[in-house]
């Protein structure tokens, strides 16, 4: 009797052990599935804030390996007008879906002087509802941005002295700056070497009281892994070690 009591008790044992594992096993599972599913390259298609109506702009947001970099520009007239926002920083699941911190939090707004409006290290927790390519994020303002799936983010990521550089689905996305000035844009890119020809489709900068914007433009730029170098001269250095992924 004493020998089938421990047997009973040693199945027991490993009933709950088992079961134990499996519940920790799905709440990492459900733990990870947001930032999961958010990775990736992402088109925007709208943007809404609490008690305002949905708004155009035209922009994409990059989530891979942990680091996330976005680029926009609100649609509308006078083109030169609308208010550009970029920010860049790193990415893991939190309590609502994804923590991000924005280590670099960028809005250009040309009709203010001066236009640029900076701030570091920003966090934001954000909720993730995904279905097939289509993507809707809430932060914690309740914002609601909604995006299109470009591509898997398949490419390489690299980090600058001031911000990120990205060749990802055959695009490129580049966020640079600090409070003194910014240079942030996105489009499509094609190389022969390090020589590079890239198509921007939105384009935002400023230093002191000047903005400056480009839209369905071409650009001649060099990259040799180490340093991008637009066609008037303007260089971006890649941190060592990068690309933070192959």
């Amino acid at each position: 009797m004493r020998k089938r009591n421990l047997r009973v008790l040693a199945i027991v044992s490993l009933a709950v052990a088992a079961l134990t594992g499996a519940r920790a096993m799905c709440a990492t599972v459900d733990r990870d599935a947001p930032v999961k599913a958010v990775e990736g390259l992402w088109a925007y298609t709208s943007l809404q804030s609490p008690g305002s109506k949905a708004l155009e702009l035209t922009g994409v947001i990059l989530f891979k390996d942990g680091t996330f970099v976005q680029q926009s520009i609100f649609d509308g007239s006078p083109f030169e007008q609308q208010v550009a926002l970029a920010h860049a920083g790193p990415y893991t699941a939190g309590p609502k879906g994804v923590h991000l911190v924005a280590q670099q939090t960028i809005a250009i707004s040309p009709a203010k002087d001066p236009p640029l409006s900076f701030r570091r290290d920003t966090q934001h927790d954000i909720s993730v509802s995904r279905r097939g390519d289509d993507l809707t994020l809430v932060f914690g303002t309740g914002t609601v941005q909604k995006f299109k799936r470009i591509g898997p983010g398949q490419g390489a990521l690299y980090s600058l002295d001031h911000g990120v550089l990205a060749f990802i689905d055959g695009h490129f996305l580049l966020v640079d700056g600090d409070e003194k000035g910014v240079v942030s844009g996105y489009g499509t890119f094609k190389h022969a070497g390090p020589a590079y020809d890239l198509k921007i489709t939105r384009w935002a900068e400023t230093a002191g009281s000047k903005a400056s914007y480009l839209r369905d433009s071409a650009v001649k730029a060099t990259f040799d892994g180490r340093t991008l170098t637009l066609a008037d001269g303007r260089s971006f250095r890649v941190k060592p070690k990068s690309p933070v992924s192959p």
